[in-house]
Formats: C-alpha cells, structure tokens, sequence
C-alpha cells in the first residue's frame, strides 16, 4: 500500500540533504494536496523528531506559497500547527553550511518562508513539470480510492482490501485507528455496496464489491 504520508515525513527528513528531492516533494504537495490525508499527516507529525518538523513546515509552506504553489491547502493545517522551528538558525541545505560565503549569502538574503522555521534560502520556485500527471498517478489503486473516496479512512479501508479477504479488526490494526473508527467506516462502505460481507465463523470477512473493483481496476 503506498503511505503517502509516511513518504511525506521522510522526505521532510531528508530535505536538508537532496535539493532535488524537496522541489518534486513540494511541487508533488502543491499540485495534488487534495490526495493527503490531513489527519494521518497531523498525527505522523506529533511524533516526528523536532528538526524533521522544522522542515516539514518549510515543505508545507513552500507547498502553499510558492507563485506556483497551492495558495490554500487546509489539509495541512493541523500538521503545520505540530511543526516549531529549529532552535538555531541555519542554512536550509546541508552544502550551503559547509560553505561560509554561501551560509552568509542565504543568511542574509533568506526568505521569510524559510526564516519562520529558521531556515535560510532564497528559492521558492517549483518543478511541477517534473511531475507524473495525475492520469499517471491515478492508475496506483490506492490514490484512486482517495480520489473517489477524499482522503479518508473509508479509502485506505477500499485499498487495504484490494488484494485480500479481511476484517474490521485486521483494519484497525492496520491503519493505527481505533476498532470503533474503523467498524463505522466500514458500516458505510458496506451501506454503500463498496464492500461485502460475509459470514464465517463468528468472523465477518470483508472484501470489495464488484462496484468497487471495477472501479479501482478501470484502466
């Protein structure tokens, strides 16, 4: 299953090292922020280490005030009121510190998107070219799920049960919800003839409608 906000703090982690890495990582946030799952993405950030925090918040700006960026994304919203700034100031890349005259070039021309995470960088510009398209991104069965569904837990219950027979239970534990989160989402999928039930043993299997795989699987 592919966890997109996962993917999201680790790259958050690793920005000061791969400059190429975090423009696609921004420019990917800015152009399809509608697939992030904001409440996954809040609690993944509770418990991220400080400094990944920081840059999570620098990402996430960029994201959003870039010229070319998502100028209003409020799925981020509760993630970025997670994310403090580092508490010495630096430069945003690593090979920008290792260098005096580039440190103090981006020390004093430095943008206040960065400066509030105590960041330093004079770049704001996006690479969404670079991207797949979302025709592309929509062939992973997981995103079109949300795409159908919002960013929900009611999508990662549709995708996690994809490829196998599973149960609320095995859900819940799947995606670190609670079983009563989990059991009502379920409850709505199968109202909504998404997923079936079945009977076996004192175990209710679950798995996808025909509706449903035909709409995850259309090419």
């Amino acid at each position: 299953m592919v966890d997109v906000e996962t993917l999201i703090l680790a790259t958050a982690s690793k920005a000061s090292s791969d400059e190429r890495l975090t423009v696609c990582a921004a420019s990917w946030l800015a152009q399809f922020h509608d697939l992030v799952d904001g409440r996954r993405l809040s609690e993944l950030t509770r418990e991220a280490a400080p400094r990944t925090r920081a840059y999570l918040g620098a990402l996430l700006s960029l994201a959003i005030e870039s010229p070319d960026g998502a100028g209003r994304a409020p799925q981020f919203d509760t993630a970025l009121s997670h994310c403090n700034p580092l508490r010495r100031a630096q430069a945003f890349y690593d090979s920008a510190n290792d260098m005096s005259t580039q440190r103090l070039w981006m020390q004093r021309r430095g943008l206040p998107l960065y400066q509030r995470w105590h960041l330093w960088h004079d770049d704001r510009n996006l690479q969404r070219k670079s991207l797949y398209s979302l025709d592309q991104l929509l062939k992973v069965p997981e995103l079109r799920a949300r795409a159908v569904l919002g960013p929900s837990i009611e999508a990662s219950c549709i995708a996690l049960t994809f490829d196998r027979v599973t149960n609320a239970r095995s859900l819940s534990r799947l995606l670190g919800v609670t079983y009563a989160a989990t059991h009502a989402a379920v409850e709505r999928l199968v109202g909504r003839g998404l997923l079936i039930r079945t009977r076996n043993g004192v175990r209710q299997d679950l798995r996808l409608s025909n509706l449903s795989a035909a709409a995850l699987t259309a090419s």
